[in-house]
């Protein structure tokens, strides 16, 4: 590693910026200023032309406390619900290392709106936390939890069917069996926390939209690069950020709200994501 990279550096940089994060409420305010909305048009196999233009908000590794606020996740519910999406998929990562707090983001994201509904997959911290208590509080606001199964959404102008995987650290996905129901004409969007997944749906043939999360973007990016003193997160190595082709699979990796490890992002802000999905036969028209 050449010398502006050098761990010592980096960890003494990080300390500093830390302290400064902990300690000052601008640097809060700053932070959360920096949210963006990340627009996406995104073509899906098999969607009807009349449902083309379907629009889908994400958010994903929410990460309430330790340094996630509460004025954090509402702010990025504000954002989502000002896109007017025609339905939330959430991408796991609602706690860090503890499901107590797990009622009150339940809460808020209690308050999303769009007409066709909420969606919840889990990701590892959810799993590492207790997900029996974060299952139970997003359920008891109404916000469905899928683990391994798919739910159809039926529109005026056609079904898109959705499914949910659990994290790849409880186990490797089932595509075959979680997939049994869904044919492969259907449009279907795929909600998986960790990206590098993509490559076992792909392995089995499948053409649709996977969304994830979990690598934060890679949190702390210097110069365009994440060091290698700081790895990124397991099963999320391959796919940092953004739209990716694998194989027949079309995937969009969102950099997440929250943060883990230090309260600081560097290159990567936090995102919610508007994806509007798109017909592949009306490009061939």
């Amino acid at each position: 590693m050449s010398a502006p990279y050098s761990r010592r550096s980096i960890l003494r940089q990080l300390t500093v910026l830390a302290a400064v994060g902990s300690a000052s409420p601008a640097f809060a305010r700053d932070r959360k200023q920096k949210l963006l909305v990340e627009r996406v048009e995104i073509l899906v196999p098999g969607l009807p032309p009349a449902m083309d233009g379907f629009r889908i908000a994400q958010l994903s590794d929410l990460h309430l406390e330790p340094f996630t606020t509460e004025e954090d996740i509402l702010h990025s519910v504000e954002l989502c619900n000002s896109l007017l999406p025609d339905m939330v998929a959430l991408t796991g990562d609602f706690v860090t290392h503890t499901a107590r707090p797990a009622p009150k983001v339940a809460e808020l994201l209690s308050q999303l709106k769009a007409p066709y509904g909420v969606y919840a997959s889990l990701g590892n911290h959810d799993f590492a936390s207790g997900a029996p208590e974060v299952i139970r509080a997003l359920t008891e606001r109404s916000i469905p939890v899928l683990r391994n199964e798919i739910r159809r959404i039926h529109t005026d102008n056609g079904t898109l069917v959705l499914g949910g995987f659990d994290s790849m650290y409880v186990n490797r996905p089932d595509v075959r069996k979680t997939l049994q129901d869904w044919k492969q004409h259907q449009p279907l969007v795929l909600m998986m926390h960790e990206p590098d997944a993509a490559d076992t749906i792909a392995a089995a043939g499948v053409k649709a939209l996977q969304i994830s999360g979990h690598t934060h973007g890679g949190q702390l990016v210097f110069r365009g690069k994440t060091p290698m003193s700081l790895r990124r997160a397991k099963f999320g190595k391959k796919y940092l950020a953004g739209r990716y082709e694998v194989g027949g699979l079309q995937m969009y990796v969102n950099r997440g709200i929250g943060c883990v490890g230090v309260p600081l992002r560097i290159g990567c802000p936090p995102e919610v994501t508007e994806l509007t999905l798109r017909s592949p036969e009306l490009l061939r028209a």
